[in-house]
């Protein structure tokens, strides 16, 4: 009997698999494209892009070994998370970072957040979020995805929405092969295998921060460990703002 570990490949999703993914790519000659390049100039082409659900310091690795191999990719971030707040400094700084690599950024859109059930509705929220997230960092957005579909959002199928790409369009969908990590499998063809696949010479993926590690775990397992990590982090800022600023920590015994 197949076990997870077989059947959802948990292996293929540490980052040193990552490089190996993005070296076949490479090997294949699928050319790495924004969402606003011509993508008809090229034989090959792949639309690579990161929604930044859980932890933009795996998103940040991923960065780095994209650089590395001298591939760009799309990272969209949310305004609204529930995992990571972009406006804090040091998460902001990752924006920059990534921005700095060469990487496009884009807009990882919550309209659960503002429970929209119109396009009218999606218009008026897409363009005040763009205008706040241009404004903190100092960028021109010019791209979108949706965080956590539905049967409403799934149904907005134009090219744009607020003058933004809109990655969901009907454009792409009709144009580009689908591969996905999903909560932290394949959720449709391997990807190792999509890259293979000579039949397949327009590919968007979808890749999610922390459902890629660098020891081989279960889907919730890397999710876990990424929150557990910020936690720690956010621990760590607190005793060091007291040392900072010099003033008492206390706890049950130790004062410092």
């Amino acid at each position: 009997m197949i076990n997870n570990i077989e059947k959802y490949r948990f292996s293929d999703f540490t980052l040193d698999n990552y490089k190996k993914i993005l070296k076949i790519a490479i090997k294949n000659d699928f050319s790495f494209l924004a969402y606003q390049d011509d993508f008809l100039k090229f034989e090959k082409s792949i639309l690579w892009r990161h929604d930044v659900e859980f932890s933009p310091f795996i998103a940040l690795k991923m960065a780095k070994i994209e650089n590395e191999l001298g591939v760009k990719a799309t990272y969209f971030f949310q305004l609204h998370s529930e995992f990571y707040n972009v406006l804090e400094k040091e998460i902001s700084e990752i924006v920059f970072q990534i921005k700095s690599l060469g990487h496009e950024i884009g807009l990882h859109f919550d309209s659960h957040f503002f429970n929209i059930i119109s396009e009218n509705e999606l218009e008026k929220y897409l363009t005040v979020e763009k205008i706040y997230f241009d404004s903190i960092f100092k960028t021109n957005i010019e791209v979108f995805s949706f965080h956590n579909t539905n049967e409403f959002i799934l149904s907005c199928e134009k090219n744009k929405y607020a003058e933004l790409i809109n990655v969901y369009s009907s454009f792409y969908k009709s144009i580009f092969s689908y591969c996905a990590d999903s909560t932290g499998f394949w959720r449709y063809d391997r990807l190792e295998d999509v890259l293979y696949n000579p039949q397949i010479t327009k590919l968007q993926v979808l890749t999610h921060d922390a459902m890629w590690s660098y020891d081989i775990q279960s889907p919730r397992q890397r999710v876990f460990i990424s929150i557990e990590e910020n936690a720690l982090r956010v621990k760590n800022f607190y005793d060091n703002a007291l040392i900072k600023f010099k003033a008492k920590n206390i706890d049950w015994e130790k004062i410092y």
